[in-house]
């Protein structure tokens, strides 16, 4: 789902295209497939396919980047770091990957630890500060998500913001009650996942 203030309905004419990061994509798959096979099963890790990393790429690029700098920082990717690395090191230096799996952070500035369990327990000066959070839970309870949205609203810029969000749809009714935000019909492609997520 995805959600503005002025209530984002449509999707963007770059979903359809998905190859702006497509090479980027497959190639941070591939370099991390390894390393997360054994904590895949304990962190609940799965990695969207990287013609789905490039069209969410592509909408973030639509919807949250502006050369205004209107905000401290535009995107926080909360527990989606295939999303993250995908972007380009500009990109990446005004965005931030909030994730709970350390070893994402070696050697990336922009990663900060991440524990839905305390959901505004963060740096003080990510309050506030972005006009845009993507997030992707590793379980779909209403109980995580409810820690999530309390999460996203810390971090959004107090006028709001863009929230895009993957999870199944039986939780459409929690998130357009908690963040107005509606499915699409574009379904992500999540290799191995036992259900279909919406997005």
């Amino acid at each position: 789902a995805a959600h503005t203030r002025e209530a984002c309905r449509r999707l963007p004419r770059c979903m359809s295209s998905g190859s702006c990061t497509a090479q980027t994509a497959a190639a941070w798959l591939s370099a991390h497939l390894e390393d997360h096979v054994e904590a895949a099963a304990d962190l609940n890790q799965y990695w969207y396919s990287a013609s789905t990393i490039a069209t969410l790429c592509d909408l973030v690029r639509e919807q949250c980047f502006r050369s205004d700098h209107s905000c401290a920082l535009d995107c926080a990717f909360l527990s989606t770091p295939s999303l993250f690395f995908a972007l380009t090191p500009a990109e990446r230096a005004r965005s931030r990957v909030l994730d709970f799996d350390e070893a994402l952070g070696v050697g990336e500035p922009g990663f900060v630890r991440y524990d839905f369990h305390e959901p505004t327990a963060l740096p003080p000066a990510l309050a506030g500060a972005f006009r845009c959070v993507v997030i992707d839970p590793p379980f779909i309870t209403v109980d995580v998500w409810r820690r999530y949205i309390e999460t996203a609203r810390h971090l959004l810029q107090p006028s709001g913001g863009v929230v895009i969000l993957t999870t199944v749809i039986e939780n459409a009714g929690l998130l357009a009650e908690t963040l107005g935000a509606t499915p699409h019909t574009y379904l992500p492609s999540i290799p191995n996942l036992p259900y279909q997520y919406a997005l």
